[in-house]
């Protein structure tokens, strides 16, 4: 069946349809992951760059700043996202850019502050999403480890590397 894009293909993903394309024709192209220069900031965020943002019914605003390709992952799958994390005063606060490693967990578990697990389940693979995420589905009251002050509305570039289970 060279040439066929069977159901199985469809459901594998895009690297079965690369298997199955035939020579000569260019299979889907998977951009490797960013090297995060499109995930700094300097300075305090201003109102212009956090408009034009959708705002989902929980509260989580998000503007997407390159499509992604392929499914998106469904609660309880491994993924694989990188990000840079800021305060609203442009402090950055962490960066697995800057370990060169993404960050790996089981999204749609609780395992990641509510407002990641809510956008990175409408994400798909490759997808950059710049995100404002509310106190209540960030680290509310409580802050977190001496770096984000209590009630801190958050601002992250992530980027859904993989699926990866």
């Amino acid at each position: 069946k060279s040439g066929v894009l069977t159901r199985r293909a469809l459901v594998a993903g895009t690297s079965a349809v690369a298997a199955v394309a035939p020579r000569g024709l260019p299979a889907l192209a998977r951009p490797a992951p960013s090297d995060g220069s499109w995930a700094k900031h300097s300075g305090e965020f201003s109102e212009e760059e956090l408009s034009g943002f959708t705002t989902t019914g929980s509260g989580l605003k998000y503007k997407v700043v390159s499509e992604g390709y392929g499914v998106k992952p469904a609660a309880g799958q491994g993924i694989k996202a990188h990000y840079a994390g800021y305060l609203l005063n442009g402090a950055k606060f962490d960066a697995s850019y800057d370990r060169g490693s993404p960050l790996g967990f089981a999204v749609g578990t609780g395992r990641v502050i509510k407002g990641w697990d809510e956008a990175l389940q409408d994400m798909q693979v490759g997808e950059k999403r710049i995100l404002v995420i509310p106190p209540d589905l960030a680290y509310g009251k409580r802050g977190a480890g001496g770096v984000i002050p209590p009630d801190s509305t958050l601002v992250f570039y992530v980027e859904l590397v993989a699926i990866t289970g």
